[in-house]
């Protein structure tokens, strides 16, 4: 039994002084044109950026999202609709805040890299419920967001909807 113990021991040690695996696995690829980019797990911190900015945006701060986006930000809406800079978002945001009080409740996020010079930084795929409140009826939207993070900023992201049933009348 004490030679067992011992061998415990000794293999606890050692794994704690295995070398660590590298975590960029190839999990995908993206295709651009004729090019194919492999994709790994990219930089949680990134998920965390987007965590903040819907906080914000729940909360209703203009000047919390301002300071997380990029100069030159880009959206492209789900019904076609495209913003272009942070001025503009702001104002997009400032009518819709008043007139649909948007929240936010996000059920997945993951992060992505693009293996490509062109995109240093992190593209997060994200899930959310989306509810309005128009004219005092809840509606409930299915999203998904497709964001690119670089710098710690946003600077574009592609949002995908779904309107949800309504819930059955219960009896």
């Amino acid at each position: 039994m004490k030679k067992l113990s011992l061998l415990f021991t000794f293999l606890l040690f050692a794994s704690c002084n295995a070398p660590v695996e590298n975590l960029e696995k190839k999990a995908g690829y993206l295709k651009a044109g004729d090019t194919k980019y492999d994709l790994s797990l990219g930089d949680n911190s990134a998920v965390e950026i987007w965590d903040q900015y819907l906080d914000a945006h729940n909360n209703q701060d203009l000047e919390a999202i301002k300071a997380l986006e990029s100069e030159d930000l880009k959206i492209w809406g789900p019904e076609g609709q495209v913003v272009e800079g942070k001025d503009a978002h702001s104002e997009f945001l400032d009518a819709w805040f008043k007139s649909n009080n948007p929240k936010w409740d996000t059920y997945f996020s993951i992060p992505v890299k693009v293996h490509s010079d062109d995109q240093p930084g992190t593209w997060i795929t994200s899930g959310h419920n989306l509810t309005l409140t128009v004219d005092g009826t809840e509606i409930t939207t299915n999203d998904v967001a497709d964001v690119y993070i670089e710098d710690g900023l946003i600077k574009m992201f592609y949002i995908y909807s779904r309107k949800l049933p309504e819930p059955a009348e219960t009896e």
